[in-house]
């Protein structure tokens, strides 16, 4: 048999049993069940209410087309995304072309208070194909949720519409151009507060200054329409980087200035905006993990902007065969901004967690996880401070 046949069959062979078959498709079920004490279930400023609520999450992952090469095993929507992150032309081994579709609801049951239980819904959708030189994506996200908002100040519902559309051209070697649009939306369903829709459309020169490194230049626009604010309007320069030391360092940052426009009369705002990206491989069973951000968007009041600034980062250590720990934390400093005329509540906010957690992989189908979480938020509004600690177990199967 030649080795390139051999070598088919034994993908095939790996395929088979990594995954359910059904007309062409592979199919990944899964579930996840969590116990979780949380001492402050809706992020109050005063008389915390305290109880264990328990979590059902069983879901279904769909994919198609010619990604079994690249992931011969367990598939998720987000290791399709990271696939097409780059460019699905520039890397042989990447898939050409790829479908996925997630469906996970969540059945959240309270102890004490029956009366917070809800029902997540959770979808996903990723597609992508290459051509010779163009590579197109499309990834769209719906979830409607209980969020604990620290602009609220409460455990509210959420519902967000995400759709992005993105495609590369490969001028020549060297050289690419992207253009990618956006439209967001968010709502409070059953709630008063405020929500927004954005539509953006972002656009990028990119070149490759050696083997590891790819640099870009781009501008963006997006007009906001918030339900009961005024209208906005923003343009965007931004430069970008990307380094790939393989095994070692990736890094994805993008930093630029953000003129926004307001229908209220306000005066236009010019803001710096970035967005940074990393994960250091310190050695084998060592990552650290960082993230930054700046972006404005609609408060959940009308009337306001607000202003975040902030940052994550994480280290994960393999400490044995199946067993790894992660600690990992965050802070993001908002600022509100009135719109219009009229006494503005000066309200800034000092948001921070931690969170801690120990992973064990029984097999490549069972894995549980023992975690703590600690949230604060101190508010220059003292009804929107708050402590909240969490503490739980959570199991996972996958096909």
């Amino acid at each position: 048999m030649p080795p390139e046949k051999a070598s088919e069959e034994t993908l095939d062979q790996s395929v088979s049993r990594a995954s359910l078959r059904f007309e062409g498709l592979d199919l990944f079920p899964h579930a996840a069940v969590t116990a979780n004490y949380d001492d402050n279930v809706l992020i109050s400023h005063t008389n915390a209410i305290s109880d264990v609520q328990w979590t059902l999450s069983p879901g279904l992952t769909v994919t198609a087309g010619d990604i079994a090469a690249y992931v011969p095993g367990w598939v998720s929507l987000g290791q399709l995304r990271n696939l097409a992150r780059y460019s699905l032309i520039d890397e042989s081994t990447l898939p050409q072309r790829f479908l996925g579709l997630d469906y996970t609801p969540g059945f959240n049951l309270f102890t004490k208070n029956p009366r917070l239980d809800y029902i997540d819904q959770v979808e996903g959708f990723s597609a992508g194909y290459a051509f010779s030189k163009l590579a197109l994506g499309l990834d769209e996200d719906f979830t409607r949720m209980d969020e604990k908002a620290n602009e609220v100040g409460n455990l509210v519902t959420v519902s967000s519409f995400d759709t992005k559309l993105r495609s590369r051209y490969e001028l020549n070697d060297e050289s690419s151009l992207e253009i990618s649009g956006r439209y967001d939306r968010l709502d409070y369903p059953n709630e008063v507060y405020q929500g927004y829709q954005e539509v953006r459309n972002e656009d990028w020169y990119n070149r490759l200054l050696g083997a590891k490194l790819e640099a870009g230049i781009g501008a963006a626009f997006g007009f906001v329409y918030p339900q009961a604010s005024p209208d906005q309007h923003y343009e965007q320069g931004l430069v970008r980087g990307i380094y790939q030391l393989t095994g070692k360092l990736d890094l994805r940052a993008s930093v630029g200035v953000e003129v926004r426009q307001y229908d209220s009369g306000q005066s236009a705002t010019t803001d710096p905006v970035f967005s940074v990206g990393a994960d250091y491989y310190l050695r084998a069973s060592t990552t650290l993990s960082l993230e930054a951000h700046r972006q404005q968007q609609p408060s959940y009041e009308g009337e306001y902007n607000y202003q975040i600034t902030g940052f994550n980062i994480g280290v994960r250590q393999q400490l044995s065969a199946g067993l790894s720990a992660t600690l990992s934390g965050g802070y993001d400093y908002d600022e509100y901004l009135r719109l219009g005329s009229g006494p503005s509540n000066n309200r800034t906010d000092d948001a921070f967690w931690v969170r801690a957690s120990l992973d064990y992989e029984f097999n490549r189908h069972l894995t549980a996880t023992l975690f703590y979480t600690m949230r604060q938020d101190d508010s220059s509004l003292n009804q929107y401070s708050y402590t909240d600690n969490m503490v739980g177990v959570r199991a996972m199967w996958r096909y």
